[in-house]
């Protein structure tokens, strides 16, 4: 019996043009009815999930999605903070000066807005496409005083791989408290997030707070940033078409993706019995 289902976003709840199968809403609208916890969890901003969200769900406060790669937890209505843990100020500094030097988007975020050092057609498309605003600043540390959840490379993923070491050392040379993770949520984002933020963790502490065993969850992605969570997971389960190291930390692979209605499939294979939570 499955009492906690987590679900990445992109490319697993919405299909790849960025809309949403009704066959995915529906089947996550009848689970939710038998009384499982539907968990968010996504690189986005928990005021971006919430628009996707409320679209299938009624915003509770016995809700919760897992934000910015499990930088933070919130509750759905009132967003309030359950949990967090930022990418320190020296951390955005030095991070800021690489790419100023290697010419690259960067950008970081406060709770509901990102910012960036210059407008950008990068800038205006993430803003679409994640139904969030912007703010200009050429100094991201002063413009983001408490840290940020994540920080965000943008470009190609060849340029974005070459860097990537670069990065790394970076992180080498700061102090244990300021180091941070990177990882692929799509092949054009690099994700930075603080040392030992992921998915997964934030799924084990949210399933600790609501006393429910990790046998009794299951997790669903498809993407490099998913992989945690599928393996933090009672049952892990990675969609047809998901990222090699998502395939291969799954304990199941579904026969659908995102476009296919795969939440459909989640509901046959995993919650056909009756369920008293």
């Amino acid at each position: 019996m499955y009492r906690l289902l987590a679900t990445d976003i992109d490319d697993t709840l919405l299909a790849h043009d960025g809309s949403l199968p009704p066959a995915n809403r529906d089947a996550l609208r009848r689970l939710h009815e038998r009384g499982v916890i539907i968990v968010f969890c996504s690189g986005r901003s928990d005021l971006s999930i919430r628009t996707i969200a409320a679209g299938i769900l009624e915003p509770d406060d016995d809700e919760y999605y897992i934000a910015f790669n499990g930088a933070r937890i919130v509750t759905a209505a009132t967003r309030t903070t359950v949990a967090r843990r930022y990418v320190s100020s020296d951390a955005i500094e030095a991070l800021a000066d690489y790419a100023r030097e290697a010419d690259l988007h960067l950008q970081g975020y406060s709770a509901d807005d990102f910012v960036v050092n210059a407008p950008s057609v990068l800038a205006d498309r993430y803003a679409e496409a994640t139904k969030t605003r912007y703010l200009v600043s050429n100094d991201l540390c002063a413009a983001l005083p408490e840290g940020s959840p994540k920080l965000l490379f943008i470009g190609a993923h060849e340029l974005l791989s070459r860097h990537r070491l670069g990065i790394t050392t970076i992180n080498d040379s700061l102090p244990e408290e300021d180091r941070f993770a990177t990882m692929f949520s799509k092949p054009h984002y690099l994700e930075i997030v603080a040392a030992r933020v992921n998915k997964g963790t934030a799924l084990v502490r949210l399933a600790d707070i609501l006393e429910i065993p990790r046998d009794e969850t299951l997790a669903v992605g498809d993407g490099e940033n998913d992989v945690e969570m599928i393996r933090a997971a009672g049952t892990g389960v990675a969609v047809a078409d998901a990222h090699e190291g998502a395939r291969d930390s799954a304990d199941e692979v579904l026969a659908s993706g995102a476009d296919d209605g795969v939440m459909g499939e989640i509901e046959r294979r995993f919650f056909a019995t009756d369920l008293t939570v």
